[in-house]
């Protein structure tokens, strides 16, 4: 896998006319201090935080490893762990000698490990499901302040399909328009970095969403958490979109992790 690369390739080394140095390089200069990095969830967390918010465009190279670490105020090996998380998430690419990248390729799938994972109840996975929360978050207050009309009519559209299988009680039905929803809303956010995480871990979301309804979450239930999502980009209302899919990504969080500690065998 590439992410083996990342201690060695995120070192920052540039090969001649590769591309320019990330605007991150500039950021987080009051953080050069020793400082609690968390759990490793919490620092993937404040990574993607860092590079949405950095000005990145699709492509670019990031700071070294070690640039990263002292930006952060964290060690190299939590930020080597990091940087391994987001790549396997599909944030991130890394190419060997010449150091890490914001991706450009957003189509290919997560690898079926993720998924796995998923159903094994492997730790490593939480990373994967609260950076997905973060990314959600950004994406429903993006889609509220950039979508078109057309867009957030789809993401209307594909809620009103949700609203059609509830009352059907068809659980296969909602959970494709559940996972159409959203990839709805990572359309209207006019973000295609952002975006590209939801189409690169289309797995895990179907996953993530079949392995919750087939627990005790009933559809109506699921449905009422996507309401103020889909009112609030139909308003272009960006805190409270942000604000209700934070709120669904807390109750999807907690469901999945119930239904995971719940599965048979667990311990």
């Amino acid at each position: 896998m590439s992410s083996r690369h990342s201690h060695n390739g995120s070192g920052g080394r540039r090969a001649a006319g590769s591309a320019s140095p990330s605007p991150l390089a500039a950021m987080g200069s009051g953080s050069r201090r020793p400082a609690d990095p968390g759990t490793s969830v919490e620092l993937t967390q404040r990574l993607l935080r860092v590079l949405a918010e950095g000005g990145l465009r699709p492509g670019q190279r990031l700071p070294g490893e070690r640039a990263l670490s002292e930006q952060m105020g964290v060690g190299r090996t939590a930020m080597r762990e990091a940087l391994k998380s987001l790549t396997v998430l599909g944030f991130l690419e890394v190419r060997q000698g010449d150091g890490t990248f914001l991706t450009t390729n957003t189509s290919n799938l997560l690898p079926r490990i993720v998924e796995w994972g998923l159903f094994l109840g492997d730790p490593s996975i939480d990373a994967l499901i609260e950076a997905r929360a973060e990314v959600e978050v950004s994406l429903a207050g993006l889609a509220a302040r950039h979508g078109d009309a057309a867009a957030r009519g789809r993401v209307e559209q594909f809620f009103t399909f949700m609203e059609l299988a509830t009352a059907a009680e068809d659980a296969e039905r909602f959970a494709s328009a559940d996972i159409s929803f959203h990839l709805a809303i990572g359309d209207a956010s006019e973000n295609p970095v952002l975006a590209g995480v939801l189409v690169n871990i289309r797995s895990l979301l179907r996953s993530w969403t079949e392995k919750v309804l087939a627990s005790e979450v009933r559809l109506v239930d699921s449905l009422e958490l996507h309401r103020p999502i889909a009112e609030a980009i139909r308003d272009q209302d960006e805190p409270a979109a942000r604000a209700a899919m934070a709120a669904h990504m807390g109750t999807a969080v907690a469901n999945l992790r119930r239904a995971r500690r719940d599965r048979p065998g667990s311990p």
